[in-house]
């Protein structure tokens, strides 16, 4: 049985539709990302189930109880935001236990919490220290703390992780995931960042428009995208164009080399997508010109023209790599199963 369910929701500011029937089950405890660009709707989608914003149509359950109309402090969530949004007249004991203190959590019982809590983030002796006496990563981690100590039963998190530095970015998000595991809690997080989300969710929504495009596990998300868009969107995609040889065959020519897809396909040209990983050279296969060379530590992304077209792969950074020179003539391979089809155009 789900453990959060949104069912049918639709949000319109005026004449403006942001969210679009949008259909999510959430299990207990689960990890879910709502990832897309920009004005997808996937914030709407969070501050619907904190109860910032009331659906047009649509309901929202919790355990089977609906939550819709309840106001926010009714909901039992808790929130963190990208801008930390902590007081700065308080300390972080006093942020911690803010929530606590609303409630009218005795004091002795309180403070024992916020000490649970603040361990728990790995900052047990700054309790005296005021947010502007620390870092960024540090202050987000209080309002995570903030957020969970008053024993929410779902964790909302809006962009949390935007505002830091890349490698805090990447120690915090392991952070939280660890924590979310520890605690068991049902947690929905928003991003637009795809490592973010594939790093650390059970599953992914990937928002288009206001819609769900896909709903999946990250390898799922990746490997098979449900839509163009969603392939397009969620990492780097190499797309060529081909001629169709034998339609019913499955085979298309790509620079006048022949490729079996092993299916059908429609139309006199089709694109051929695929991701960086998936070629590999070879003494034969698609003819193609090297023209950058970009070093990013264990991997090496080649940049390359394949009959006009350009084309991106990686290979690994080993003793025994040849990394070959810009200008160089090289062949590409690619298995037939890692090719997606999508319409010419």
């Amino acid at each position: 049985m789900s453990f959060l369910k949104l069912q049918n929701l639709d949000k319109s500011f005026g004449e403006n539709r942001v969210v679009k029937d949008f259909n999510l089950d959430v299990e207990k405890g689960e990890f879910i990302s709502l990832l897309g660009p920009s004005g997808c709707g996937k914030t709407t989608v969070l501050r619907m189930v904190a109860g910032f914003e009331t659906p047009s149509s649509g309901q929202i359950l919790v355990a089977d109880k609906e939550i819709t109309r309840l106001r926010t402090n009714q909901r039992k969530v808790g929130m963190v935001f990208q801008s930390y949004a902590l007081f700065p007249n308080l300390t972080v004991a006093q942020n911690v236990g803010f929530g606590l203190k609303v409630a009218g959590i005795p004091r002795g019982e309180r403070a024992g919490r916020v000490q649970e809590m603040l361990d728990l983030i790995g900052l047990p002796d700054l309790g005296a220290r005021f947010p502007w006496q620390l870092s960024g990563g540090q202050q987000q981690r209080v309002a995570l703390a903030r957020a969970l100590a008053p024993k929410p039963q779902m964790l909302l998190l809006d962009e949390p992780l935007s505002a830091l530095d890349a490698k805090v970015r990447v120690s915090l998000r392991n952070q939280i995931r660890e924590i979310q595991q520890q605690l068991g809690i049902t947690t929905i997080f928003v991003t637009h960042d795809q490592e973010e989300a594939m790093a650390v969710s059970d599953r992914i929504v990937v928002m288009h428009q206001g819609a769900a495009d896909q709903i999946a596990s990250p390898q799922d998300i990746y490997n098979t995208p449900a839509t163009e868009f969603v392939a397009n969107f969620v990492g780097t995609l190499n797309r060529i164009p081909a001629e169709v040889a034998d339609a019913a065959a499955g085979r298309v020519r790509v620079a006048g080399t022949e490729i079996t897809l092993g299916h059908p396909v429609e139309g006199a040209r089709v694109m051929l997508a695929a991701r960086p990983e998936a070629f590999r050279m070879a003494g034969t296969g698609l003819p193609a010109t090297v023209t950058g060379v970009e070093f990013l530590g264990a991997l090496v992304a080649v940049a390359a023209d394949v009959a006009g077209t350009p084309v991106t792969f990686v290979v690994f950074n080993g003793d025994d790599t040849e990394i070959p020179a810009i200008g160089a003539q090289i062949h590409l391979q690619i298995a037939p199963s890692r090719l997606m089809v999508q319409k010419a155009g």
